[in-house]
């Protein structure tokens, strides 16, 4: 039988996996201004593939297009931080319950393998490769609970959280304490227990939000309204 043909990436296809990828592994600061002039002589593309994958990548949250201004990666809000990590706990909440309804042994076998190389990656001292590691385990949580709608949703909300951690992280958070959340999730969905599963989730996401500055800072006042003091 011949082997299926792959296809070459389109030219909109390639803009949008050099910026997806780039906004993923912490390379574009939030409010990074994006240029189509200077995207269309880096990729060697027309401004239509540019102008195609900035508002792909704007549909996933991780670009803001405004009229006459182009386009700008991301700057999430504290409230859009709260929303994104409260939608994370809904979605992943049914993810892991339908796992631990389950109880796979092909899934648990699979996340507990994923979890020794995050560990291996912390206790080596690569905490870039651990972190991306632990950002992959939500991800494997959703393909192995069958549900790909799921998965999808999950997958969006996911790839929005380094532009929260570049826009509030101020304090770094723990690899171990994430590594150890991992492990009793992963003991609880091998047990069924589904109460416990939601439970060791809503510990690890709580925990997350407390390890982001999501203070309210008032808003800059305009020259018009001080003037009036």
């Amino acid at each position: 039988m011949d082997k299926p043909v792959l296809r070459p990436p389109s030219p909109d296809e390639r803009v949008y996996a050099a910026i997806y990828d780039a906004v993923q592994e912490h390379r574009l600061e939030p409010g990074l201004k994006l240029k189509e002039v200077e995207l269309t002589a880096l990729f060697k593309v027309s401004r239509t593939s540019v102008r195609t994958a900035l508002l792909r990548l704007s549909h996933k949250g991780l670009l803001e297009l405004a009229p006459n201004r182009g386009a700008m990666v991301a700057k999430p809000s504290a409230d859009d931080c709260r929303q994104i990590l409260e939608s994370r706990l809904a979605v992943e909440g049914m993810v892991i319950e339908v796992l631990a309804r389950a109880a796979d042994p092909v899934a648990v076998k699979a996340l507990r393998q994923h979890v020794k190389s995050q560990q291996r990656a912390f206790e080596a001292g690569k905490i870039i490769e651990g972190h991306r590691l632990a950002i992959a385990f939500h991800r494997l949580l959703a393909r192995h609970c069958g549900n790909r709608i799921l998965a999808q949703l999950l997958d969006d909300l996911l790839s929005r959280m380094p532009l929260i951690i570049l826009t509030h992280g101020t304090r770094q958070a723990s690899g171990q304490a994430t590594h150890a959340d991992h492990i009793d999730l992963v003991e609880a969905i091998g047990d069924g227990d589904v109460a416990r599963s939601r439970r060791i989730l809503e510990r690890h996401l709580r925990a997350l939000q407390d390890q982001l500055d999501l203070d309210s800072h008032p808003p800059c006042k305009t020259l018009k309204q001080m003037l009036k003091q």
